[in-house]
């Protein structure tokens, strides 16, 4: 799984990659595929933007082809992040794209294969 995603890394281009001590981390999700998300300037952008401040760790995170969700269900792991492979549930900030009404319940999809809570108290 986790080779999976370090492949995948390392066919982009301007990824960035950043220690998380002591920062805001945002994990930016797109709720559709890796290829969708990816092609979505709007979402580039604000990948870049959120990097651009130095106190701000931003990683994506993407609905899972269905390989990976089988994998990510066979192992019990939840979501993860795609820099750094961290659950969703460790991040400060969810920040969502949702350019698509089509993909409304895919963020609920997202949120449940990700462990995080609708609520919390």
């Amino acid at each position: 799984m986790r080779k999976w995603y370090q492949d995948l890394l390392s066919k982009e281009k301007g990824t960035v990659q950043k220690d998380w001590g002591g920062k805001i981390t945002v994990c930016l999700i797109f709720p559709n595929h890796y290829w969708v998300g990816m092609s979505n300037l709007g979402f580039q952008i604000i990948y870049q933007l959120l990097n651009s401040f130095p106190d701000v760790v931003c990683e994506r995170a993407f609905l899972p082809e269905r390989e990976l969700l089988e994998e990510h269900q066979r192992t019990n792991t939840p979501l993860l992040s795609l820099e750094s492979q961290r659950p969703l549930s460790q991040f400060q900030i969810l920040a969502f794209s949702l350019p698509y009404e089509n993909d409304y319940l895919n963020l609920l999809r997202i949120l449940h294969w990700g462990r995080v809570p609708l609520r919390s108290g």
